[in-house]
């Protein structure tokens, strides 16, 4: 009898957008995008024969403005990934709380 053969697939590390969206981004030049109001963040785990092991993060965003809408976004990203990204995130508000303030709309000396 021959060993099954174990395939590592590679399953890339993505961030999906709802269809609803398409038509609430602006498609002029100078259009700054769609902003959107982030309502809650989840996160679960995952793992599968098929993509290994996985953490899956819905965003639930909301419109600003006036437009009206409610969407999920959903990112992908092996567990190895999400591991660093959360030390990205980590350590970059470790450094916000030390910063001290200034004026965002100060203009340049």
């Amino acid at each position: 009898m021959r060993p099954a053969l174990v395939r590592k697939r590679e399953y890339p590390n993505n961030i999906t957008f709802p269809r609803a969206l398409r038509d609430a981004i602006p498609d002029h030049e100078l259009s700054m995008g769609r902003v959107l109001k982030l309502a809650t963040v989840d996160a679960q785990a995952a793992h599968t024969v098929q993509m290994g092991r996985r953490v899956q993060i819905k965003l639930h965003v909301c419109e600003t403005g006036k437009l009206e809408g409610e969407f999920d976004v959903w990112i992908d990203i092996e567990s190895e990934a999400a591991k660093a990204f959360a030390n990205l995130v980590t350590e970059a508000a470790t450094q916000a709380d030390r910063l001290k303030p200034v004026d965002a709309w100060a203009q340049p000396n």
